[in-house]
């Protein structure tokens, strides 16, 4: 009776196995494959004859090495089951195995999971996809050139911006969400605009001008557009803005203005200068002839040398002036001292007006490659700028010498300009070589030190201030380190 019922599970257990809808391998411990059911065979695209009775290894050699091979061995040995993944290659498969062990060896269940495991790919790869377009537009939004924000519809409260809409506002953007934009921006207009988005009305290119809290005193502008956000239902849910700064451009054209009157003053300028060298050089000649004549009293001699020494300056004037307007395509080799004194001979009249004392020391050796008339030109500014810092006297100390930039580690030429003005505030000093700002008022156009910038940078050189307000030792010192250069570093025109 026991072993009828043994023989009928036995049969039940075959059963089972037989018509299990996974695929079912048994192995002895000498790795041959006693038994596999119909759905093994499917599996491995195999016919039950060209496996069963045969060795594991030698039917499918590509498993041995593998990860198969070492769970196999693993539950043979240690007879604790196991559950893995594998990916065979020879049919491009991914199946779930579990590995168990029996009174003969081991047997293991297995099933594709290819198609389980392309949509588990499919999604992760859409979730990265997905994932990845939101923080590029988010990438996009926070680093966009202009200002981004979004209000709600009803307050104009603002619930997001990005970088740029807070670096137009002056303020971190913590400061900002949760405030109305009149709260912000209290600017003539901007309420109106914001209702009539509100009412379903955009407000596109419209220009936007006035002073923020967080700036005051400095009219700005701005190219505005408003958007309403729609809900499903067709209400206004929201209320986009993209803000652009435009307030180097409308300096930019006052500017343009004035520069291009600059430019005419300076052809001018530069035509007089042509065209009295002729008549200077015979003054010079017919001077000479004077002073040379015998029967010239000694005091009128006197009056001729003096005559001599004041047309030798308007000459020199005069060269200098060509110099400054006179454009090269490439750099040249030219003396720093040399060139100190080139702008400094423009300012003699004005600084003995002023009551300014010079003080120089060139003691740079060799000559430098640069552009001429550019590096003169931010000498020129430097030096303008320190004799307007001493409108009641006060001492100019000039100077160049050889240097090594200590962040570059290159060698060439530092000059120095300093004065004993009334010095800078720290504010003064933090936008000095901002564009368009200037202490002159009408007087100033705000371009000389970011042009100056700009020349050094090009040169691969550097531009630096100290200033102090202190009244025992109030003043301003510029120092300009220009390394030494070969042709190929300076850029041409």
């Amino acid at each position: 009776m026991l072993r009828l019922q043994a023989e009928n599970a036995e049969q039940r257990l075959h059963d089972l196995l037989v018509n299990n809808p996974l695929a079912y391998i048994a192995i002895d411990q000498d790795w041959q494959i006693t038994f596999a059911n119909r759905q093994a065979a499917e599996v491995n695209r195999k016919r039950m004859e060209e496996f069963v009775g045969k060795n594991i290894w030698d039917t499918w050699p590509e498993l041995i090495g593998t990860e198969v091979e070492r769970q196999y061995r693993s539950v043979m040995e240690a007879r604790v089951p196991v559950q893995f993944e594998f990916f065979n290659p020879l049919i491009a498969a991914w199946f779930e195995i579990n590995v168990y062990p029996t009174r003969e060896g081991i047997g293991f269940y297995y099933q594709d999971i290819t198609q389980h495991r392309r949509a588990e790919e499919d999604l992760k790869k859409s979730q990265q996809e997905t994932e990845r377009q939101r923080a590029e537009l988010e990438s996009l939004y926070q680093t966009a050139p202009i200002g981004l924000a979004l209000f709600d519809p009803v307050e104009f409260r603002y619930l997001r911006l990005n970088d740029k809409q807070a670096e137009i506002v002056g303020l971190p953007p913590e400061k900002i969400l949760g405030k109305t934009v009149t709260e912000i921006a209290p600017i003539d207009g901007l309420h109106e605009m914001f209702c009539q988005v509100a009412a379903r009305e955009p407000v596109r290119d419209m220009l936007l001008e006035g002073e923020l809290p967080m700036q005051p005193g400095v009219h700005r502008y701005w190219a505005v557009n408003y958007y309403p956000v729609y809900a499903p239902d067709g209400s206004v849910q929201a209320i986009t803005a993209a803000s652009l700064e435009i307030t180097s451009q409308k300096r930019a054209e006052m500017a343009l203005i004035q520069s291009e009157k600059l430019a005419a003053v300076g052809r001018l300028a530069s035509s007089i200068s042509h065209e009295i060298n002729n008549p200077l050089e015979a003054v010079t000649n017919l001077l000479y002839l004077t002073s040379a004549h015998p029967q010239i009293p000694e005091e009128v001699q006197g009056y001729v040398r003096s005559a001599q020494n004041e047309l030798a300056r308007v000459s020199q004037i005069a060269t200098q002036t060509l110099r400054f307007h006179r454009q090269t395509m490439k750099p040249t080799w030219i003396g720093a001292g040399e060139l100190m004194n080139s702008v400094l001979d423009l300012y003699q009249g004005r600084l003995f007006n002023s009551s300014i004392q010079i003080h120089a020391a060139y003691k740079s050796t060799g000559r430098m490659l640069c552009f001429e008339s550019d590096i003169r030109q931010v000498l020129n500014n430097l030096i303008a700028n320190a004799i307007d810092a001493m409108r009641q006297g006060g001492h100019l100390l000039l100077g160049t010498h050889d240097a090594t930039d200590w962040k570059t580690g290159r060698k060439g030429v530092r000059f120095t300009i300093a004065d004993t003005g009334h010095g800078m505030s720290r504010e003064v000093k933090n936008r000095l070589f901002e564009a368009f700002y200037t202490t002159k008022a009408l007087n100033g156009t705000g371009l000389g030190l970011w042009i100056s910038r700009g020349i050094v940078s090009r040169h691969r050189g550097r531009l630096t201030v100290r200033s102090s307000e202190k009244p025992s030792k109030s003043g301003t010192v510029f120092t300009l380190f220009l390394p030494d250069s070969k042709d190929s570093d300076i850029p041409e025109r």
